[in-house]
């Protein structure tokens, strides 16, 4: 009861800190909720979308979809300095004239090339563009006394656009499955596909986005905002390539002595190498990199509720299983868990609750392989819920808490690169554990349903290869779990030398307002890049928050 109460004064205390913020603070808001619609929504659909639509098997549609992921990451990274020429208005409206363009064909095309160019080319540029541009929008448009909340509200925000598209989802697939059903066009054509007119409704929310765009103000960008414009000035500034300006946070910069010309024909890059290098020496970080290694199954058990896990649900409960429902339970719990959880664990090491926290989301897979039933289903995305909101929140506190102080920038992005690498690998084994243990035999294909009947028969046909075409989920599952649990263990076995010194837990509360942390789960490609720009726009240790 007093963790509620403690919540409801935190929360009360973060809105009341947001009065008379300017309207363009919560034009970003709204604009959040929209692009992370269209970034959830195309998540969510996109291995069934290429299987069921253009017969993509699955090892390829689950290496595409890691592909995806790990082109967001490096699109985020490349466009960074996109966004100090462009500014954030215009950046935001190519976002979304790129969005509905690329969004529009993908929904309407029958050709797999056309659909591959659009997605991997236009539709992945302006979703790595939207993520940098609205964190820096919010940092622009707040102070230091009210951005750790407004951060906070961001992030739910996201959350509530998970939940919203996973409603939606089940309404396109299973209530409108045949779109508007119009006899003049084809059976799959783009009015009377569920699928298709749910991967449009992205072309929906970016227009209403683009509208919202234009209401923004687009004043210069003062010193403070372009100094996190862009990831490599973040990096730059950290390397100690400039001094502080005014707004900025202070930079350690050695002054050159006029009689080393060494010194300062030094070029950039090899101050950023050079700075890049002590960082990734140090201890702590050594301790933390080897903590991110550890983590990167715990984390990717997340992007499998996306690339197997709608597929199973349908392979092997029927057609109309509620796929978004059930994935809505993620956010749902989310938003309303973790700031309570928050609010009554102030007192825990963010370590601590990294470890114990870890073992709910690394056991949940055990639902699937213990009872294969659409409950289980249910049950293993509340566990792995549940977990996400003990130790997830924590995870950016622990990173910011180790990384040395004015280094949390440059920290973030060497951190990051063991998950970026994971991503394509994930994809490609979820791909490989569907087409090993749960192939698919086509009946909520849309491609199936044009084939003859000899080509459908030969397609189903049981295959030594494949399991003889049953979906043997436990089987599947089990792989997951075990390499899930991999995670806990090396935890468990090497946490005396990977444990932060106590000094080095110093952020205690990241985001006042809603209780300690909010969701920053890093499985997700866009939160890597997200996480690397917020690094650069929250408060320093030791300046005013």
């Amino acid at each position: 009861m007093r963790a509620l109460e403690s919540v409801r004064d935190q929360v009360a205390s973060g809105f009341s800190s947001l009065k008379g913020s300017p309207r363009d603070l919560f034009i970003i808001f709204v604009l959040k909720v929209l692009e992370s619609y269209n970034y959830f929504s195309l998540s969510r659909i996109f291995v069934l979308y290429l299987t069921e639509n253009f017969g993509v098997d699955d090892l390829t549609a689950g290496t595409l979809y890691g592909l995806w992921g790990t082109l967001l990451v490096l699109y985020g990274f490349i466009l960074g300095g996109a966004i100090d020429f462009l500014g954030v208005k215009r950046s935001l409206v190519l976002c979304f004239v790129l969005n509905i363009t690329s969004r529009l064909v993908m929904a309407s095309t029958s050709s797999r090339l056309v659909l591959l160019v659009a997605l991997l080319g236009p539709n992945t540029v302006a979703g790595s563009l939207g993520v940098p541009v609205m964190t820096i929008g919010v940092k622009r448009y707040t102070h230091s006394g009210n951005r750790g909340f407004a951060f906070s509200l961001f992030y739910t925000l996201m959350n509530v656009a998970a939940l919203t598209q996973g409603v939606l989802m089940d309404f396109f697939r299973i209530r409108w499955k045949h779109g508007f059903d119009v006899p003049a066009f084809a059976d799959r054509s783009l009015l009377n596909s569920g699928n298709r007119l749910f991967l449009a409704s992205g072309c929906v929310t970016s227009m209403v986005g683009l509208w919202l765009t234009f209401l923004l103000s687009d004043p210069a960008a003062d010193d403070d905002a372009a100094v996190y414009a862009r990831v490599p000035a973040v990096l730059e500034a950290e390397a100690g390539l400039a001094q502080a300006g005014p707004g900025e946070r202070p930079r350690s910069v050695e002054p050159a002595a006029k009689d080393a010309p060494s010194a300062l024909s030094e070029s950039k890059w090899q101050k950023l190498v050079t700075a890049a290098g002590n960082v990734a020496l140090s201890r702590e970080f050594i301790k933390y990199i080897v903590m991110c290694v550890i983590t990167v199954n715990l984390k990717s058990v997340f992007k499998y509720l996306d690339a197997m896990l709608p597929k199973y649900q349908l392979r092997a409960f029927g057609c109309d299983a509620p796929i978004g429902m059930i994935y809505s339970i993620n956010p749902f719990t989310i938003v309303f868990l973790v700031p309570i959880i928050g609010a009554m664990t102030t007192g825990f090491q963010h370590f601590d609750m990294i470890h114990f926290g870890s073992y709910l989301s690394a056991l949940s897979p055990f639902w699937l392989v213990i009872w294969p039933a659409e409950w289980a289903a249910a049950m293993f995305v509340l566990t792995l819920s549940l977990g996400e909101a003990v130790w997830s929140p924590r995870w950016y506190d622990y990173s910011m808490g180790v990384a040395p102080d004015g280094k949390e920038g440059m920290f973030t992005a060497l951190a990051s690169a063991p998950l970026f690498a994971a991503m394509l690998p994930t994809g490609m084994l979820s791909g490989y554990l569907l087409d090993r243990f749960c192939p698919d035999n086509g009946q909520c294909s849309d491609v199936s349903a044009g084939r003859s009947l000899l080509a459908h028969a030969q397609a189903t046909a049981p295959s030594p290869s494949l399991g003889g075409g049953e979906c043997r989920g436990p089987i599947m599952w089990t792989t997951v779990a075990l390499l899930t649990l991999t995670s806990q263990l090396l935890i468990l076995v090497t946490q005396k030398w990977i444990r932060p010194a106590p000094s080095a837990d110093k952020v205690q509360d990241r985001t006042p307002g809603l209780g300690t942390g909010v969701d920053f789960n890093e499985a997700d490609p866009l939160l890597v890049v997200d996480n690397l720009y917020q690094s650069a726009a929250m408060p320093r240790h030791g300046e005013g928050r």
